[in-house]
C-alpha cells in the first residue's frame, strides 16, 4: 500500500518516503508539519528511509534549433556507429579520412576528441537521423573541421575561465 501526494510519496512495501526538494527543506525544521509527518511514520515503521526525488527523464528532447525528438538524439552515436554509417556511403573514403583524423588526433587541452568528432559528424550529415537514405543519392561537400575544432576550443577556454573565476 502506498500513500502518494504531490510533494511526498510513502511506499510501505519498499520502506521509503520519497520527498521533493521543498518538502525536504521543510523537513529540516523540527516545528513543521512535514517533520511531524515523517516522524510519525518513522515511529510506526523505524526502518522507513527518506529518499530525495530526482528529476524525471524528459519525454521529449528539444535541440537548440527547436527540433523535438522522442529520445536523446546522440544516444548510441558511438565511434563505431559513426564509422559504420560513413562506410555505407558512396565515396566514403573522403569522409573516413577526416573521421579517422578527428577520432585519433583532434584532442585539444581540456576538450574531448569524441565531442569534436561528433560535432563534425552532425554538421557533415545533418540528415543522418531523419533521412539516412538521403546520402545514398546526394554527396555533400566535405566540411572543414578546423572551424568546428576551433569553436570547441573556445568553449573549453570559456568553461575553464568560468571555473577559475
Amino acid at each position: 500500500m502506498c500513500a502518494k501526494r504531490k510533494d511526498h510519496y510513502i511506499d510501505y512495501i519498499n520502506n521509503t518516503i520519497t520527498v521533493s526538494r521543498e518538502f525536504y527543506e521543510q523537513l529540516q525544521n523540527p516545528g513543521s508539519e512535514e517533520y511531524a509527518l515523517v516522524r510519525a511514520v518513522q515511529m510506526d515503521y523505524p526502518q522507513m528511509k527518506v529518499v530525495h526525488r530526482t528529476h524525471a527523464t524528459p519525454n521529449k528532447y528539444r535541440t537548440k534549433s527547436g527540433e523535438e525528438f522522442n529520445c536523446n538524439q546522440f544516444k548510441n552515436l558511438t565511434y563505431k556507429n559513426m564509422a559504420s554509417f560513413i562506410e555505407g556511403l558512396p565515396g566514403s573514403e573522403v569522409y573516413m579520412q577526416t573521421f579517422k583524423f578527428l577520432k585519433e588526433h583532434a584532442s585539444l587541452p581540456q576538450t574531448s576528441r569524441y565531442k569534436a568528432t561528433r560535432e563534425w559528424f552532425v554538421a557533415q550529415f545533418p540528415e543522418f537521423r531523419k533521412n539516412p537514405l538521403f546520402y545514398i543519392y546526394n554527396t555533400p561537400d566535405l566540411i572543414d573541421f578546423a572551424a568546428i575544432v576551433e569553436e570547441i576550443r573556445k568553449q573549453a577556454q570559456e568553461n575553464a575561465a568560468k571555473k577559475s573565476a
